[in-house]
C-alpha cells in the first residue's frame, strides 16, 4: 500500500494558529489540487483534532477538479469519481468525535475509526491506533493508496515508521508563529541520524503559491 501526505503549510511551516483555528491556509487552487489527491486515494486518514475540527466527508470535489485543467499540474490528472466511495478512516484516542453532520450519513463515505479502546460509533477498529496496525487493516480491506491529512503529530508517528512514501504539501505566502502553533511535523521529532531525508519530485509555481511533492528516501 501507498501512503501520501497532503497539507498546505505557511512560510514559517505552521499549518494553523497558535489557536488551532479551522482556516483554510491555501487558495481554491491548493483545495483542487487536494481533491485530485483525494480522488487518486481509497481512503483518507485523519486525527480526532482535525477531524473535530473539520467533520464533514473527506472525499473529492467535482467541481474543484475542474480548475486544475488550465495550470498544467504534474499529477493533476484524477481518475473518475462517479460512484465511487471512499474509506475515511479516523484515529482518536479521547473518543471524543462529533456524530451530528453528514459525515456519518453521506453515501460515499465508508467510514473507520481507529482507536486504543472501545467505541460505540460507526465504523468502529477497537484497539487499533497505531500506524503499522492501521496500515494492516487498511490493506486488508483493499486500499491500495491512503492520503493523509492530518496534524503534525500523527504526520510524525506515520514518518517515524517508515510507512509515508511521499509528502505533498503547498506553500503559502503568509506567516503564523505562534508558540505552540502546530507544524507540519511535530511530535517528539528526529535526531540528525533518523530524521527522514526526501527528494523532490516537483515544485509547481502558480501565483503566490508553490506546489511540491517530495518522495522519502527507502536508504
Amino acid at each position: 500500500m501507498r501512503v501520501i501526505s497532503n497539507t498546505a503549510i505557511a512560510l514559517d511551516g505552521r499549518i494553523a494558529t497558535a489557536q488551532y483555528d479551522h482556516v483554510a491556509l491555501g487558495t481554491p487552487l491548493d483545495r483542487a489540487y487536494m481533491s485530485v489527491l483525494r480522488a487518486r486515494s481509497d481512503a483518507v486518514l485523519v486525527g480526532g483534532r482535525t477531524f473535530r475540527n473539520w467533520p464533514l466527508p473527506l472525499v473529492p470535489d467535482a467541481a474543484a477538479l475542474q480548475l486544475l485543467e488550465e495550470h498544467n499540474f504534474p499529477d493533476g490528472e484524477a481518475p473518475p469519481i462517479e460512484g465511487r466511495r471512499w474509506f475515511n478512516a479516523i484515529v482518536t484516542r479521547t473518543g471524543e468525535l462529533p456524530m451530528h453532520g453528514r459525515f456519518w450519513s453521506d453515501p460515499r463515505v465508508m467510514p473507520l475509526v481507529y482507536s486504543p479502546g472501545t467505541l460505540l460509533v460507526p465504523g468502529a477498529v477497537p484497539g487499533v491506533s497505531e500506524p503499522a496496525a492501521i496500515a494492516a487493516d487498511l490493506a486488508r480491506r483493499g486500499v491500495q493508496q491512503l492520503l493523509l491529512e492530518c496534524g503534525g503529530n500523527l504526520l510524525s508517528q506515520w514518518l517515524a515508521a517508515g510507512l509515508v512514501d511521499d509528502v505533498y504539501f503547498t506553500l503559502c505566502p503568509l506567516v503564523l508563529g505562534g508558540t505552540g502553533a502546530p507544524s507540519l511535523v511535530d511530535g517528539p521529532g528526529f535526531s540528525w541520524a533518523s530524521a527522514p531525508r526526501l527528494e523532490l519530485r516537483h515544485a509547481h509555481h502558480v501565483g503566490n503559491e508553490l506546489f511540491c511533492r517530495y518522495s522519502v528516501r527507502r536508504s
